[in-house]
């Protein structure tokens, strides 16, 4: 009895799964709004908080100047139809400096937090399908970033997609060396969400 009550539990949560990339695996085309730290965490870091809050508005600007290297739609396999970054740059200067250093590294974006937040952000497109890169957790102690990567329902704001994935961080300077992390977890990003088939 407890077996069949073990396969029918996996049964259904690798069909909820394979629904979920199966959607993802339709979406083509997509606005990118960016990398969001706003409700992100830094651990391990001799930065200060104000330091960090700057590079968090450099690292987006990487999507303009060097877009050849952070190309989004090569990197996802999606067509992107635009970026829009003064969404992220909003959200990233409203950041709440006395938060951001974490004494620990287990935090972890709550999804009921993650699903309010896409709602709460200020897109003015009513139509298609957003993606944005939702930073969770950026840890100097393993040279780690963790990110969520999101794809939503523009009009509902409705989560149709998001997998958490992470990028080793290394480079020359404090823009670099995270931006690195970023880009490295964008590269797996596409992996992560098939994979769950």
């Amino acid at each position: 009895m407890k077996k069949n009550l073990l396969l029918l539990l996996l049964l259904v949560s690798s069909f909820a799964l394979g629904q979920n990339s199966g959607e993802l695996k339709e979406i083509r085309n997509v606005n990118f709004y960016g990398v969001d730290y706003s409700l992100a965490k830094v651990y391990g870091a001799v930065e200060t908080p104000e330091q960090f809050k700057k590079m968090f508005g450099d690292i987006n600007t990487l999507f303009i100047s060097e877009a050849r290297k952070y190309d989004v739609a090569k990197l996802l396999k999606k067509d992107v139809d635009k970026i829009e970054l003064d969404v992220v740059n909003q959200m990233n200067t409203q950041l709440n400096l006395n938060g951001i250093m974490a004494n620990s590294k287990k935090y972890v974006l709550d999804s009921n937090l993650l699903s309010e937040h896409i709602k709460s952000l200020p897109i003015k497109d009513e139509k298609g399908v957003g993606l944005i890169v939702v930073a969770q957790l950026l840890d100097k102690a393993s040279n780690q970033g963790t990110y969520q990567v999101v794809y939503f329902d523009l009009s509902s704001r409705k989560i149709l997609s998001s997998s958490s994935v992470q990028g080793k961080a290394g480079g020359f300077g404090l823009r670099n060396f995270w931006a690195s992390s970023m880009y490295k977890a964008l590269k797996k990003a596409d992996k992560c969400f098939y994979n769950k088939n």
